[in-house]
């Protein structure tokens, strides 16, 4: 017996470290340097405040897109832009996201890489067509940006009348009102406006580009080592695809130019000719050509996604393992008690037979638990299998229940349902939905969640539903895009990677909402799983 009881302790004891040891021994990373970022208030697309106090543009988005792939860590610092261009210089800010190149500011800063470049174009209503160049802007009334770079060489033109706005948004609108011939502005900027306000088909610009120059993001001239990590990720993501999607997003078609008859057919004339003979020449190499650079793209979009997979998931990782731990406290209280108990009841067989009965069965229990985790959090490459839609559903509400404080979860789904679906990445997509939903439901007084699932032919429909803040029609289109984000604190990722996921798997998501306060519908089409296969 007393040998008995002794091999009985030792295994407890053992038992008990290797818990306490997985659950509680996790890596430390060092803090990465957070780097002040000074940005203008009131220059859309590049960056600018909404009407809701979200810094936003496309000088935002790349570096976030830089944080994404480098680990640098940005803070954003709007401000307006005659303070922006003193700040880095007096030590208030690292850097400035985007700036014109010149000599004179070259003296001050150290300039990245281009990020585009920035010019100016002459812009008048489509109508308009006594006005097709530099030229015919004589005795003519322009409208110009107060401070614009270009002020000085439109008033030596001659009979020329200058209509100064504040913005040149107001300064568009005066264009589109007639107030003015024509409107002198930042190209990119100008066409950003003309979308905004539903005007892209009502203006054109005439002429050739004015005042050209690169636009790079600017650091001190003490601080190259800034300057290089910038510099990486700028190349990072011109390689992978992530700077072409962001122009796209918020610099799309440009407005038509409308160039002379002559000039249009002449270049034209000489495309086809240039186009023809490259043709000639490269017919023979081009097929095997372009097989290696989608050969060498697609990896690079597999790479891309596993990053950002990777990332997405270490954001939630924090919130897991507290429910993890949460859910290992119970077996290790029940153990912990019979362990206390032990002296006391060395000799009552009823006591130890109970022990040796339960204890086992609540280290299977933290056991699966920790099974559970590692599925998630273990980076593999996709398997799609047939696996039980509610059971693989419920094991993945397990994982972050403990989070899901003020929230209710309703489940109505077939026990009976399979589907074929990688069971880490469904994991994946189950816990950012509800952690999604854990956000808009934040302010709820009765937060529910309901999951439910229908059949449609060979496909499951998965459907998350709940009563949160909802989402405007104007945004809705977005939710899936990389880095768009409507939360104060959100990343912009989730959403992006949980469509990824899905697409990978065969399957289809869509986003539905009635507006803000409305709550907001998630539907999933699934590939239907075999029983049999399961």
């Amino acid at each position: 017996m007393k040998k008995r009881i002794y091999w009985l302790r030792l295994f407890c004891l053992l038992s008990l470290s290797f818990l306490l040891c997985a659950l509680f021994s996790t890596p430390v990373y060092a803090a990465a340097e957070v780097y002040r970022v000074a940005g203008d208030r009131d220059f859309p697309p590049y960056e600018y405040v909404d009407a809701d106090g979200n810094f936003k543009g496309f000088n935002v988005d790349l570096l976030k897109a830089i944080s994404l792939v480098t680990g640098m860590e940005f803070e954003f610092i709007p401000m307006k832009w005659e303070h922006a261009y003193v700040s880095v210089h007096q030590g208030q800010a690292d850097l400035i996201q985007g700036m014109k190149e010149s000599e004179q500011r070259k003296s001050i800063f150290l300039f990245s890489e281009s990020l585009l470049t920035s010019s100016q174009s002459i812009f008048v209503l489509d109508q308009n067509n006594t006005v097709r160049n530099e030229s015919d802007l004589k005795g003519k009334t322009i409208a110009l940006n107060k401070e614009d770079i270009s002020y000085r060489e439109i008033s030596e033109i001659e009979n020329v009348i200058i209509a100064e706005y504040d913005s040149l948004g107001e300064a568009l609108q005066g264009l589109l009102d007639g107030e003015v011939d024509a409107l002198i502005g930042n190209t990119l900027t100008v066409n950003y406006l003309s979308k905004e306000k539903n005007a892209i088909d009502l203006v054109k610009i005439v002429g050739r580009s004015m005042n050209e120059q690169k636009y790079a993001i600017a650091v001190h001239r003490s601080n190259p080592e800034l300057l290089k990590k910038l510099n990486d990720g700028i190349l990072e993501i011109q390689n992978n695809g992530m700077y072409d999607s962001l122009y796209r997003k918020w610099f799309g078609a440009p407005i038509k130019n409308a160039t002379s008859n002559y000039e249009v057919l002449w270049k034209y004339t000489l495309g086809i000719i240039g186009a023809l003979v490259a043709l000639v020449t490269m017919i023979k190499s081009a097929n095997n050509k372009l097989k290696r650079m989608i050969a060498v793209k697609t990896e690079e979009q597999k790479a891309l996604m596993h990053e950002l997979r990777h990332y997405d998931k270490l954001q939630f990782m924090n919130k897991i393992i507290s429910s993890i731990a949460h859910e290992i406290r119970n077996p290790l209280t029940s153990i912990k008690i019979y362990t206390n108990q032990m002296p006391q009841k060395i000799d009552n067989r009823a006591f130890l037979l109970a022990a040796s009965e339960d204890i086992p069965q609540e280290i299977d229990r933290v056991d699966r638990l920790l099974k559970e985790f590692m599925e998630y959090a273990s980076p593999k490459k996709p398997v799609i299998a047939t696996i039980n839609l509610y059971d693989e559903l419920m094991s993945a509400i397990k994982l972050a229940k403990f989070h899901m404080d003020h929230m209710r979860i309703r489940v109505s789904v077939d026990r009976q349902l399979f589907v074929t679906f990688d069971v880490s990445q469904f994991k994946q997509v189950v816990l950012n939905l509800l952690l999604n939903s854990h956000e808009a439901l934040r302010n709820a007084d009765d937060a529910v969640v309901e999951i439910t699932a229908q059949e449609r032919g060979h496909e499951i429909v998965l459907t998350f539903q709940d009563n949160g803040c909802g989402m405007s029609r104007e945004n809705l289109p977005h939710i899936f895009e990389p880095f768009y984000t409507t939360k104060e604190f959100g990343n912009g990722v989730g959403m992006f990677v949980v469509k990824q996921i899905i697409d990978d798997n065969g399957g289809r998501i869509t986003a539905e909402s009635d507006g803000p306060h409305q709550g907001m519908r998630i539907h999933m089409s699934l590939k239907r799983g075999d029983e049999d296969e399961a």
